[in-house]
């Protein structure tokens, strides 16, 4: 049930050794490119990091929060074409980052987003230059975030949700 899944879906930073299986994540790359876009158009990539040295250098990519991949199994980059989709690209990625996230979830694994925007490395170098010449990226692309994905070393309580009241309001519009 969906539910569950949004129950269970917290930010894990921490990971064991146990690493992901291929079956796992192709697994986890089945949900995504499944995942919706406007228009339905093609206009996500993804890309798959799980070399440890790539990783540790992966987690430098700006000043701090994302230090957790270096510990994760792998990761991966959410990018997007902003040639493709100019006004929805931003909406795109993060329904693709979503998916990948309860994907995890379903797996019995672990996840954490690592923002991108407006981040910038130790010498204050911009995220996002940096991980287009980290990833040899064409300019056309954006990394919208970084994902890390792991067996978790940690568990948390499932997530509350937000007051109802507080956050819902019924309109009728005429």
């Amino acid at each position: 049930m969906f539910l569950d899944l949004a129950k269970k879906r917290r930010s894990i930073r921490k990971f064991t050794d146990k690493e992901v299986t291929d079956k796992e994540i192709k697994e986890i790359f089945e949900s995504v490119l499944r995942a919706p876009t406007a228009v339905h158009r093609d206009v996500m990539k993804y890309i798959l990091i799980k070399d440890k040295k790539s990783l540790e250098i992966l987690s430098k990519f700006k000043k701090s929060g994302a230090e957790f991949l270096k510990g994760s199994s792998l990761a991966i980059a959410v990018i997007s074409d902003k040639s493709s989709a100019k006004n929805t690209y931003h909406q795109d990625a993060c329904i693709g980052a979503t998916f990948i996230q309860l994907a995890c979830v379903d797996l019995g694994l672990s996840s954490t987003w690592a923002n991108v925007t407006d981040a910038k490395n130790e010498e204050g170098k911009a995220s996002q230059e940096y991980l287009h010449e980290l990833l040899n990226l064409d300019e056309k692309f954006n990394v919208e975030c970084i994902i890390g994905i792991g067996h978790g070393a940690e568990e948390k309580s499932e997530k509350e949700a937000w007051d109802y009241d507080t956050h819902v309001k019924e309109i009728v519009i005429k």
